[in-house]
Formats: C-alpha cells, structure tokens, sequence
C-alpha cells in the first residue's frame, strides 16, 4: 500500500479501537470514563493495546471528567470517555471546563446511540456544543475516528476549549479500514501555557465590563472564549475535515457522519459539504453550497441541530420537514433517502409481523431474586438502572418507579417524606448505581433523618455494561486490595442505623431480612452478595426441571423473567420447560410453584 510512508498498513478497525488508536497517535496520557454502550470499548481497547496511556474507570462520569480536566491543566492531554447519557452526569463539569483556559488537550469521547440500536434514550451531545459554545466533531468511519481524535486535541489547544468527538452506535460497532504507522513511537505531548483556569464565571463578568472587571488581577485569568469560537468557526473553511464536493447543480448535501457515505451512493451526482467539525459550521462553504444548488437538504443523524444552526445563519435549507424524527425515523439508512430525493424509487414498506420480545434476566442472576420477593409480598420499590431495572417491564412488574443511575434511593427517600413515613417505599440499586450516584441519596436520607430501606444489590462489577470494574470489586486496572472499598463499612460510616449482608440464593434468609428491614422503623440496608453470573462463570449446580405431569401452565414460573424458563410448542399445546443448558440451579423458579412442578 503506497501512502509516502514505507511503514503504514492497513488494518481493520470497529470505531472504538480506531479512537483509542488515535488516542494514542495524539499522545495522551490520561484515559478517564465510565462505562456505557456504544463507546465502552473505546477504553478497554486503550488499556489492553497502549499500556503508555493511564486508564480508569471513575466512579461516575463527572469523576471522570474532572480528573480529565484536571491532568489537562497539569499540561497533559487527556480524554474523558461516556455516553450521551452519561454526559448528562458530567454536564456540570462540562460547564466549568467551557471557556476556561486548556493546557493539554481536553476531549470528550461521547457515545451516541442513534437508531436506538442500543436502547438508550434519544439523546444527542451535539446540543452541548450550542450549550456550552464549544466544538463538535463527527467521524464517518474508522479512519477519521483516528484521524479526527488527533484532530480535536490540537483544536483543543488551538482554540483554548474542550471538544466533544461524537461517535455513534454505528461508527463505534462498524469495522472499516484504517492507515496506521506501525513504527509509530508514542510521545506523551505536554504543554503549560496557562498558570491558572478558572470556570468561565470570571470571563463572562469581564465581558459584561463591570466595574471593576478592568482590574489586571482579573484580567490575567481572563479567556475570550467567543473570539476563539468566532476564529475556530474562520478558519474551519480550510480544515480539510470539512469537504465540499460541488458536483451538479439541482441537488446540495449537508451532511456528516456515516450518511455521508449513503448520500455518495443514493446520490452521486449531488453536490455534497461533508462536514468532519459540526459545530461550530463553515459558513462561508455553506453559502457557497447554497449559491451553487437550486435545492439544499441537510440530511443528520438524530436530531435537527445542524438545521437549526444553518437557518439561523439565514440560509434556507430543506430537513426535517421531508425526513420527520423520532419515533417516525430515528437515523438515516440508504432507502429512506432514495425514496425522499430519487424520482420513481421504491417506497419502503416496515417489516411485518415483528414480535415485540421484553428482555429478561441472565439465569441466576441475583436481581431475580429481589424482584421475585418484592412481588410476592407486594412491596412498592423503586428501581435503579442496573440490571434490576429488567424487573420493571410487565412480565415481571416488581417496580412502580425508575429513573436514572443512581435515583433509586433518592426516590424513595422523597416519597416516603411525602406520605409521612406511612409506608417503607424500597429503594433497590445495583453496587455500580451505589457508587456512582447512589451513595449521596443514600447520605442525603441519613442527614435528613430518612426511614427508608435500600437494597444494594452487589455482583461485584458494573454486569449491564459488560462487567466492568467498580469501588468493591476485587479486580480492575489499577485494582489493590487494600483499596478496594466495601459497601457494608461504607453505610456504617455514612450512619445507616440496620445492615445486613446476605447470600442472593439463600431464598428463606434474603426473604427474611427484606421484610425485617422494610418493617423497620429506622433507615435499614440490606447487601444482596452473589458474583454477576455472567461476568464470573460461576459453577452451575444441578439444573431444575418441569414435571409436566404436575404443571397446570399457570405462568407464575415464567413471571421470574429468568432467561432459561421457556414456552414451548408441543402438539397444539403450550408446555413450560426449562432450558438445561442455560439454567444454573439457582432454584428460585421452585419458590413460585405451590404445585411443586418443578425440581432438580
């Protein structure tokens, strides 16, 4: 392969490990994140393939952003590694960082899941960026998922801002093609410009011209972040990450992303301003675009941000008024196009038929358990985005209230103050949510005298986002034992008045301590141990089985929402089996079954 340099290859790449390639091309030093789907690998690539840079998983993902911010100033780059939603928990210590003097580069490497493909909400980062004032990029492949993340640090520190790399589900899961140096030697990149950085609080008072302001001890902290966005937004018009294709004159393309590459096939004739930097936009290639056109579209994945900042700089542009958003369409695919913007094509038509399947739990998995005696005894709990969370949809209905990581106890706390302590309103959290943001509703109920149970349900990793690493865990990147946190001593220093710890499969114990704590008239937790089954292969015990001779097809089995209990058809009939490979004789199904149908 002939690219002027006699070492490059060619390798194939997913988005995620061409980002922490180009981590690692940029020269950074520091790998802050939390886990979340689609951009999780995005580190675990970094630690297992480039040991130079520092990687952790922070507690929660404004952790991980002020350590970022953080090594920045202390002149290394540095990036913070999430998803959108978890870029809402940092949103706070964006803000800070925003206007504020940078020394070593300062990314966020953000996760979007457009299409839903990975069931978060439809979020986009993008809207940080109109926020915060601060620049967007957006990689079509793995190549510029490289190309761009080298990019965004000398931006960084260019223009004295943070900058967001959007990747999305379908660049961070789609392999392509990547030119890479072979012989490249890693070189940690330094620099200290700024003896001081301060949130942008100091530089919007100077802005105002206050009186006062003028003073040089002001001043000499002062960032003029807008005259770095209104220069940034200048000098865009030559980046070549932002490419303007003038082709015919009937049809014009403002796109980024991966439907730049199904604007090239369904349209190869259009004109096309395929733009690496999102925001802030070239203008002066847009109104050259414009003029050159008779039709301009804006064709983005999620939601309308590029339209809207193209409007506003009065340009006319055709968007979501011939591709409506969500729930109608949630991201681009070639067919759609083709039937907006090419005379006589096929109209699509959805698929048929499709089932709607609710997901269940891993067999043995110890939320299970949870849900199954919450339920059984009808007792109102709120649920945490964790594994657990699965016991809210209507096959098993073990929850009436759930919102986002870490609530679950904050939740409980306001109802319980709310209904004047009437009734125990359980709070159940996974041993990732607790560290995350749990502990501070947990220490908030404590310091206003709260009289609520909480469940911690610990699998000693983070098991919904692929068992990553947490504050217990006995393993990790930077894993010490005597390091590790427990969760037990935790609550006792914080001042939880009851805890006691139990085995998830000893089914008559955990029953017992459950009701024991929500009977209670004080604030009470309760540590539900067993290792995520999943994460840590436990030994499977004799698996259960159904006597169909006894069993009256009465469901009550199926409502566990255990992975291995399954409907088949047998001769017109329904039977309820239990699939041997999957179960792990756990023997919770056996607690449901007043027909003792099911044995081991």
């Amino acid at each position: 392969m002939k690219t002027g340099n006699e070492f490059a290859a060619m390798k194939m790449m997913n988005g995620n490990e061409a980002v922490a390639r180009g981590a690692f091309e940029a020269g950074v030093k520091i790998a802050s994140g939390f886990p979340g789907t689609p951009s999780t690998e995005v580190m675990d690539y970094t630690n297992l393939k480039y040991p130079d840079i520092y990687c952790e998983w922070s507690t929660n993902e404004k952790v991980a952003l002020e350590v970022a911010i953080g090594a920045s100033f202390a002149g290394y780059r540095s990036m913070a590694i999430m998803k959108t939603v978890g870029l809402h928990v940092a949103a706070d210590a964006l803000g800070g960082a925003a206007g504020s003097q940078i020394n070593g580069g300062l990314v966020l490497v953000v996760g979007d899941d457009v299409g839903r493909i990975a069931g978060d909400d439809y979020n986009d980062c993008r809207h940080y960026g109109n926020m915060f004032n601060i620049p967007v990029l957006e990689p079509s492949d793995s190549q510029e998922a490289k190309d761009l993340m080298v990019k965004a640090f000398e931006i960084s520190e260019e223009y004295s801002t943070p900058v967001i790399l959007k990747i999305t589900s379908v660049t961070c899961k789609t392999t392509s093609r990547v030119v890479i140096d072979e012989e490249y030697n890693f070189q940690v990149r330094h620099r200290e410009k700024y003896p001081v950085s301060f949130s942008k609080v100091i530089m919007t008072t100077i802005m105002t011209k206050a009186k006062g302001s003028e003073h040089p001890k002001l001043t000499k902290c002062f960032n003029n972040f807008t005259a770095h966005m209104k220069r940034l937004a200048d000098d865009s018009n030559n980046f070549s990450i932002n490419k303007l294709e003038l082709n015919g004159t009937k049809i014009g393309i403002i796109t980024a992303g991966t439907p730049y590459y199904y604007v090239k096939e369904v349209l190869p004739e259009a004109s096309v301003l395929k733009l690496g930097l999102v925001m802030p936009l070239p203008e002066k290639q847009i109104r050259e675009l414009a003029e050159h056109v008779d039709k301009l579209y804006v064709i983005e994945d999620g939601h309308d941000i590029i339209e809207k900042n193209i409007k506003d700089l009065g340009v006319s542009v055709i968007g979501k008024e011939l591709f409506p958003r969500f729930p109608d369409m949630m991201r681009f695919t070639p067919d759609i196009i083709e039937e907006k913007l090419v005379p006589g094509a096929v109209k699509r038509t959805p698929m048929k038929d499709v089932p709607f399947r609710l997901p269940v739990s891993c067999a043995g998995c110890s939320h299970l358990f949870v849900s199954r005696i919450l339920k059984k005894h009808k007792i109102k709990a709120a649920a945490d985005v964790t594994c657990g969370l699965i016991g809210c949809f209507p096959h098993m209905e073990s929850y009436s209230l759930q919102k986002c990581m870490g609530s679950s106890i904050a939740l409980a706390h306001g109802y319980n103050k709310a209904k004047g302590q009437d009734e125990n309103f359980v709070a159940m959290i996974g041993d990732g949510g607790f560290w995350a943001t749990g502990i501070n509703g947990l220490m908030n109920l404590i310091f206003n005298n709260g009289q609520s149970t909480v469940i911690i349900v610990d699998n000693s990793c983070l098991a919904m986002t692929g068992g990553q690493h947490v504050a217990s865990s006995e393993f990790g990147f930077n894993y010490k034992p005597e390091n590790k946190l427990d969760i037990a001593k935790v609550c006792e220093a914080i001042g939880v008045s009851d805890i006691v710890s139990v085995d998830a499969y000893e089914f008559d114990n955990l029953e017992e301590s459950i009701l024991k704590a929500v009977n209670a008239k004080t604030n009470s937790v309760v540590i539900v141990k067993k290792p995520c089954v999943t994460k840590f292969k436990l030994p499977k015990a004799t698996p259960s089985y159904i006597d169909q001779d006894k069993c009256t097809k009465c469901r009550k089995c199926v409502g566990i929402g255990c992975l291995a209990i399954e409907s088949k058809t047998n001769d017109g009939s329904v039977d309820i089996v239990i699939n041997q490979d999957i179960c792990t004789g756990c023997g919770l199904c056996s607690t449901t079954c007043k027909f003792e149908a099911i044995k081991s």
